[in-house]
């Protein structure tokens, strides 16, 4: 599992994440670790008709998702 964590403030995606991450823990789920993702600001990141407009943005989510398949195909059960 990974998590993503968005909003419209500069810290409120870091507080959703990192709260969200210690019930993963309490109930023994496997997460991925690093790299972590909580993106502030989403107001300024997409356009009108919610399409990412921010090039920084979009290049560490694919960075993002790259890591989290790699992550499955190391920690997946056969």
């Amino acid at each position: 599992m990974a998590v993503i964590s968005v909003s419209p403030g500069v810290i409120g995606a870091f507080g959703a994440n990192q709260h969200l991450r210690q019930s993963f823990v309490f109930l023994n789920m496997p997460a991925m670790q690093q790299p972590e993702a909580y993106i502030g600001g989403a107001a300024n990141l997409f356009d009108a008709e919610g399409r990412l407009n921010n090039e920084s943005t979009r290049d560490f989510l694919s960075k993002f998702v790259q890591s989290f398949a790699a992550w499955i195909k190391a920690n997946r059960k056969n």
